[in-house]
Parts: structure tokens; sequence; C-alpha cells
């Protein structure tokens, strides 16, 4: 007879299961390109429209040992040809296992930077304001892992038609909609002291 862990343990992976078969079916595969399409689009412009910023980031990662900016915008301009390598499904057999790579890098970086117990501004998605948490590490990985998905399956791009580009449309609503429900802590936060009175208060 099987105890309730081991149920739920099979529960658990059966959900897996439901969940990989959706994102590498051929609407949700579509979707999910279009996922990592925009983030490594948002992410690239922005490192490019503000390298400096990029450039520090990589600096608290302990990637870097100094400063530089072009370093900030080399890491843009690669973010936003993956974007376009993506979208446009070329060489999928080794854009896919790099762009899987690439994030399970970024995956690890947070991870490391989150057990030494740094705290810095992340950079993530070209948000110079958003400081590295628990969070960040949680959505990283579920990039990564929607990344490696894509690439147990084989390529289902056909094309900019109508089913893709309404795909597109799905992939930039979802994004939006996590974007916004990420937002929603700060706002509460800001609700209860819109003046900054608070902090007025603790620093005199």
């Amino acid at each position: 007879m099987e105890g309730p862990a081991v149920n739920g343990f099979g529960s658990a992976l059966a959900l897996l299961g439901q969940i990989f078969d959706l994102v590498t079916g051929p609407a949700g595969y579509g979707i999910a390109i279009w996922v990592l399409v925009i983030v490594f689009a948002w992410s690239g412009l922005a490192k490019l429209r503000r390298p400096t910023l990029a450039a520090m980031a990589m600096n608290d990662f302990g990637v870097i040992r100094k400063i530089r900016p072009g370093l900030g915008s080399a890491l843009g301009a690669m973010e936003l040809l993956l974007a376009v390598s993506l979208v446009a499904g070329m060489v999928p057999t080794l854009i896919l296992p790099f762009t899987a790579g690439l994030l399970w890098l970024f995956v690890l970086l947070i991870a490391r930077s989150l057990w030494l117990g740094k705290d810095f501004s992340c950079f993530c998605f070209g948000d110079g304001d958003s400081r590295l948490s628990r969070l960040t590490l949680v959505r990283t990985t579920v990039l990564a892992l929607l990344a490696t998905a894509l690439v147990a399956v084989p390529l289902r791009y056909a094309g900019f038609d109508q089913v893709y580009l309404l795909q597109a449309v799905s992939a930039a609503a979802l994004v939006g909609t996590i974007v916004l429900s990420s937002r929603i802590p700060s706002l509460l936060r800001w609700n209860r002291d819109p003046y900054g009175l608070g902090n007025a208060e603790v620093n005199r």
C-alpha cells in the first residue's frame, strides 16, 4: 500500500509531465520560444542603452574585475543577437543548447551571490533598481528549465504565419502579466507611504 508521500510524489511527477507536454506541444513550443525572445531582446536592449550599469552588475557577480562599459555593451549585443536567432529559428541545434547553458550560468551566478550574502542591483531585465533576491533566482531558474525543455524536442518553427504571430502575442501577454505581478509588492509599499515620509523620519 502506497503512503501519502509516495502518492504526492507521483502527483508531482504527473504534473511536471503535463507541463512538459504543454510546453513542447505545437502551440506551447511557439509561445515558449517567444517568451525567451522577449526576455533576451528586452534585456539586451537595456544593456546596450546603459552599458555601465550592466558592467557594474557583471563586476558585482564576480565575472569581471574592472568595470568596462564595453563589456556591458558586448553582453547586450550577444543577448539581442540570441533573441534574433531564436525568433528566426537559426541553427536550433546550437542556439537552443547555448540559450539553456547561458541561463543555467546565470542561475549559478545568482545562487552563488545569494549564498555569499551579497546585496546589489543585478540589473535584471534592464531594471537598474532591481535587487538580487530569491525571486531573481526562481525567475531565472524557470527560464532555464523552459529552454532546457525546448532542447529536448525537435524544432517546430514554421515561419511567420498567423499562428506564430498569435503565439508572439500570447507570449507578450504572459511576460507582461508576470512583470506587472512582480510590481505589486513595491506598489503596495508605495501606497502605504506615497511621499516617503517614513524614510524621512528615519533619516533625521
